[in-house]
C-alpha cells in the first residue's frame, strides 16, 4: 500500500473560519502572485508527518492517545496578521493564535516527544502557532502587501476567542485543484 501523507491538526471553528476568511479576501484584492488555501482547509498544524506507512497508523493513534490523555480543553484566539520568513521575502501569509495559557505549547511539545520515540524525528524550527491564508509564489506586489499589514496590524483583528476540544490526525492528498484532507482519527480533550 502506498505511503500516507500525514499531520496532526486542530481546526477552527466556523464563526472564527468567517473572520479569517474576511481577511484573507482583504488580502486577495491585492493580486498578490499567491496560492489562497481554501477556508475549508484551513487548519492549525500542531506535527507534519509527511509520508507514512498505512500499517504505522494504529501506533501512531495510540502514541497520540496517551500524549492527549492529561489536556483539558483550552482557549485560543486570533492575535495578529503576518508573513514568513520576512516582509523582504514573504513566502506564507498567516493568521496568528494566541495562547494565554500556554497549554497550545505543552501540548504540541507532548506531541513531539510521544512521536520521537515512534521514529519521527523532532521538528527544529520553533513552534510558531499559525493558520496559512496562502502561499506567495514571487514577490510582484510585495510593497502593497507589506503597507496592507501594516494598516491591518494598527487596526488589529477581532481575537474571536474559541475552545480547542479536539485534536486530528489527517492524511493529505495533493491534487491539481489542491490539497483534499481526510481525518483518520479524532483525539477528543478530556473535559
Amino acid at each position: 500500500m502506498a505511503a500516507l501523507r500525514t499531520f496532526i491538526a486542530l481546526d477552527v471553528p466556523s464563526a472564527v473560519l468567517d473572520t479569517i476568511t474576511r481577511i484573507q479576501n482583504r488580502f486577495k484584492s491585492l493580486g498578490l502572485h499567491a496560492s489562497w488555501v481554501k477556508p475549508g482547509n484551513i487548519h492549525l498544524t500542531l506535527k507534519f508527518l509527511g509520508d507514512t506507512d498505512p500499517d504505522r497508523i494504529p501506533g501512531i493513534q495510540n502514541k497520540l492517545s496517551e500524549a492527549l490523555a492529561p489536556f483539558a480543553p483550552f482557549q485560543l484566539a486570533l492575535n495578529s496578521v503576518g508573513v514568513f520568513p520576512d516582509t523582504h521575502r514573504p513566502r506564507v501569509l498567516w493568521v496568528g493564535l494566541k495562547d494565554d495559557s500556554g497549554r497550545l505549547k505543552t501540548l504540541q511539545t507532548a506531541l513531539e516527544k510521544a512521536l520521537e520515540s515512534a521514529g519521527f524525528p523532532i521538528e527544529q524550527r520553533p513552534f510558531s502557532p499559525h493558520l496559512t491564508l496562502a502561499r506567495i509564489k514571487s514577490p510582484k506586489g510585495k510593497e502593497t502587501l507589506k503597507e496592507e499589514l501594516d494598516v491591518v496590524t494598527q487596526e488589529g483583528i477581532e481575537p474571536h476567542p474559541f475552545k480547542v476540544d479536539e485534536i486530528k490526525l489527517y492524511k493529505s492528498q495533493l491534487t491539481p485543484k489542491g490539497s483534499i484532507y481526510t481525518v483518520l482519527a479524532n483525539f477528543k480533550l478530556n473535559p
